[in-house]
């Protein structure tokens, strides 16, 4: 299953660079968590936050992948009109499913500059 999910993986951020997140298999209690958010949780909250980091999302390398069961570890470059932003994510995958998601990354370019 490992591959599926790095497939799963993949498509994720395919989405967030074309900008249509209707195939992404979400489960109805996602649960994300991120530098520049609150805890969000579903997927209409979910949605609403990807659609946002979308917005400034230019393209996306997938560097490396890891994973373990229903776990994977992606690092990746998220390259938007303030540059490039190195990142990680955890993803637990569950049943085809995105589960829970948790990016880690550099957001003082995403926030203007204004944290130092």
């Amino acid at each position: 299953m490992p591959d599926a999910n790095v497939t799963l993986a993949r498509n994720f951020f395919a989405a967030l660079v074309s900008k249509d997140f209707s195939g992404l298999p979400l489960a109805t209690d996602v649960v994300m968590e991120s530098p520049i958010s609150p805890r969000l949780s579903g997927v209409d909250s979910v949605l609403e936050f990807l659609e946002g980091l979308a917005s400034v999302t230019r393209s996306v390398r997938l560097l490396d992948s890891i994973g373990e069961g229903d776990k994977l570890a992606v690092e990746f470059d998220l390259e938007t009109a303030d540059g490039v932003i190195a990142g990680f994510g955890w993803f637990e995958i569950v049943d085809g499913q995105i589960k829970r998601m948790r990016p880690y990354f550099d957001a003082r370019p995403l926030l203007g500059g204004c944290v130092e």
